[in-house]
């Protein structure tokens, strides 16, 4: 069989290079390796699918951060959030902005997305291809020319990988499209869990399990991270700690557990008070009120649970405020703005929303998404070395780089 674009992967970024390359009269082939495709997609936002965020390029760009900014910046502006908005809305898939900023379709029903995705491909003539992985590139010298599949080869004059990373692989997504791009040469950032609960050492944030901090700080305890800290609700779970703060920093702390062994977090309980602020507050407490227990005063500004650890940790158990030494409460101030947590693990693949790492940037034209190793292949989605942090950034970026990919899947076959 022979046809103009063969897409590897039926998720929202194979979707949209699919709809895009046959919207300019090409045939195309969309092979899924699932018996259903866009089972993923479906699981997005809790079913709701967060399909992108209330932004413009330049606030979409700084979300993802410096070292993947330059290389998102075209796909983003051939299609920027305002424009998947309006891609849908044509589908008949109205939005609504949540006041987070957060888009996701007025149904809240992520089988909508995925039926229209669905009708518009059948409608341009798009061929889709359940169970049918693909477990081989088709390659004549340095020219890749086709998928080798259960059924037999399937030739075209480009393909684009759109296989996802490795989150969620039951859903479809179990790195097999990193093992297809190393056999054509592109080196793979090793794969990582990101979007992920973390597994700490100290068996304490067990005892606090459900509880939110819904306004802290957590940063990576290391010199070149200082700057990448995360700010929003902290979740404590029965093995350690998640919530959209953690999750957003947690494909950082992930790539760093391999060689570190534990990584050092450490968390501000309340983001924008700092240690003189809270020093200030425990003298206040002291003049106004100096026979009630510390923790009762800090059970005002955080969960009771939460500061009864904080002042056992402090010695300042059962302690009232008058009684206890200045450098007790400079202790426990510091534990408020800089409570360090040993993390040992992640809750892995299973539990990732996210995959941080894969086919590397440097190795992919931004401008086209087309392979610098060999012709006739070009990238999209999370296959690549690209990921954001939680609210539909994720999302955005697998809708706009399948529309580049697709767009420009003429470029470099020789056409």
């Amino acid at each position: 069989m022979q046809t103009d674009t063969l897409i590897i992967g039926a998720g929202p970024a194979g979707w949209l290079a699919a709809i895009t390359a046959a919207g300019q009269g090409r045939s195309v082939i969309l092979c899924e390796r699932m018996g259903k495709p866009g089972l993923k997609l479906l699981a997005t936002g809790g079913g709701r699918c967060n399909l992108t965020h209330d932004l413009d390029v330049a606030g979409m760009m700084a979300a993802f951060g410096k070292p993947q900014t330059r290389f998102i910046r075209p796909a983003m502006h051939e299609l920027p959030p305002q424009s998947i908005r309006e891609f849908f809305e044509k589908l008949g898939v109205p939005t609504v902005i949540q006041e987070d900023g957060c888009v996701f379709p007025v149904s809240q029903n992520a089988r909508d997305v995925l039926h229209a995705l669905e009708a518009e491909a059948q409608r341009l003539g798009v061929v889709v291809k359940c169970d049918c992985p693909a477990s081989g590139l088709i390659r004549e010298d340095q020219t890749v020319t086709g998928v080798m599949t259960p059924e037999g080869p399937l030739h075209a004059r480009c393909v684009i990988m759109a296989a996802g990373g490795r989150s969620y692989p039951e859903l479809g997504s179990d790195g097999s499209g990193f093992k297809l791009a190393a056999e054509t040469g592109h080196r793979i950032t090793p794969p990582v869990p990101a979007l992920v609960p973390l597994i700490t050492a100290e068996d304490w944030p067990a005892k606090l399990t459900g509880i939110v901090l819904p306004h802290a700080h957590i940063r990576i305890d290391q010199k070149e991270f200082s700057k990448t800290g995360k700010t929003g609700p902290l979740l404590f779970t029965h093995r350690g700690i998640s919530g959209p703060a953690v999750l957003d920093l947690s494909g950082d702390v992930a790539a760093l557990l391999p060689q570190a062994g534990t990584v050092i977090v450490r968390v501000s309980v309340v983001a924008d008070r700092g240690r003189e602020e809270w020093l200030k507050a425990f003298n206040e407490w002291r003049g106004s009120s100096g026979t009630r227990y510390v923790a009762s005063f800090l059970a005002e500004h955080m969960p009771r649970a939460l500061a009864d650890v904080l002042c056992a940790q402090a010695n300042a158990w059962y302690l009232p405020v008058a009684k206890a030494r200045r450098e007790v409460l400079g202790t426990l101030a510091d534990l408020c703005v800089d409570l360090p947590l040993s993390v040992t693990g992640t809750e892995g693949w299973t539990l990732a929303m996210a995959t941080h790492g894969g086919v590397a940037r440097d190795e992919v034209d931004p401008k086209t998404l087309a392979s610098r190793k060999v012709k006739g292949l070009f990238f999209a989605g999370e296959v690549m070395d690209v990921d954001g942090p939680c609210g539909g950034y994720n999302l955005t970026w697998a809708f706009a780089s399948g529309y580049l990919a697709g767009l420009r899947s003429k470029e470099n076959t020789g056409e």
